[in-house]
């Protein structure tokens, strides 16, 4: 529990801080990236008066756990996150949370050895400086059901891994609040987040003012959880 407090502070911190890194990454990594994702299909946005505290702050840890991964992952790796399969291991840990005799797409054990796979790339790409390959361009968002298969690529295998991995820290936020937090709009939040980084010209559900008001809200909540940990 208070790894998971601890996670939340720091989710916290980088909604609060409002870093402008990932964007220059993007720049720096794939500046065309917004050609290559024109045509990406859009989600279908709930109303925003409709959306409760829970729903907006589920959205936004779409921000504060998804976007990071997408748009620091291709300089790191040398290729873009492919953002269905990452939507994927989402969709599909959340099934595994709700049914253990559910399996993941790739096993513990496969994610491990592809984040690992990937750990090495990155150290040679840093070594490597200003002659480290380009960036390879991510196909296509579909909004389709991504299946994994043993002639997928790596690249698809671990954007898939990196949805599981943030699946799973926006279920320690269920644990820490002890709130059963939506992941629909959870998924809405990365996808949104994503577009608006891509095209600063697409506007989000949620408005930036109403974002502000649940994050302070729940920030609140969290340093109250923290004190009530303290005196324990």
């Amino acid at each position: 529990m208070k790894n998971f407090v601890a996670l939340c502070i720091c989710a916290f911190t980088l909604l609060a801080c409002e870093s402008d890194e990932p964007r220059k990454v993007a720049e720096k990594a794939a500046p065309e990236q917004v050609k290559a994702q024109q045509a990406a299909a859009q989600p279908q946005n709930d109303a925003a008066s409709a959306m409760t505290d829970a729903q907006v702050f589920a959205y936004i840890l779409g921000s504060v756990y998804g976007l990071p991964s997408y748009m620091n992952t291709p300089q790191r790796v040398g290729a873009m996150v492919e953002l269905d399969a990452m939507i994927q291991g989402i969709v599909d840990n959340e099934r595994a949370l709700k049914d253990s005799t559910w399996k993941l797409q790739l096993s513990e054990e496969e994610r491990k050895d592809i984040n690992e796979h990937y750990e090495k790339v990155a150290a040679e790409r840093r070594a490597a400086g200003d002659k480290a390959s380009e960036i390879a361009l991510a196909g296509p968002i579909t909004g389709q059901k991504v299946v994994i298969t043993d002639t997928t690529s790596m690249i698809v295998k671990y954007s898939y891994a990196q949805g599981v991995m943030i699946d799973m820290l926006f279920d320690g936020m269920r644990k820490s609040f002890n709130e059963d937090f939506d992941a629909r709009f959870f998924i809405q939040g990365v996808r949104e987040f994503v577009y608006e980084a891509m095209n600063p010209s697409f506007r989000k559900v949620v408005s930036d003012e109403r974002l502000k008001a649940v994050n302070t809200k729940y920030r609140n909540r969290m340093e109250q959880i923290r004190e009530e940990q303290r005196r324990q």
